[in-house]
């Protein structure tokens, strides 16, 4: 795995989802600033996680199938 090297469209989904889970954060950010209210602050969080787990499970599994094709 530590020669793995993700392909481009793998590359761009994980930027998106990098991207999109920071938007998550300061929306929230936002919202418990202008409201106070801490649940706010959790449902960015689990928002972004929405975007960026899939995205590490597809990175996880893209390098597992690499590792098997070298055998």
């Amino acid at each position: 795995m530590a020669d793995f090297k993700p392909s481009k469209r793998l590359k761009a989904e994980m930027i998106r989802a990098g991207i999109l889970e920071v938007g998550c954060w300061a929306a929230a950010g936002l919202a418990f600033y202008a409201t106070a209210n801490w649940v706010w602050l959790a449902c960015g969080i689990l928002a972004g996680l929405g975007f960026s787990l899939p995205a590490i499970i597809k990175f996880v599994r893209e390098a597992k199938d690499n590792d098997r094709a070298s055998r």
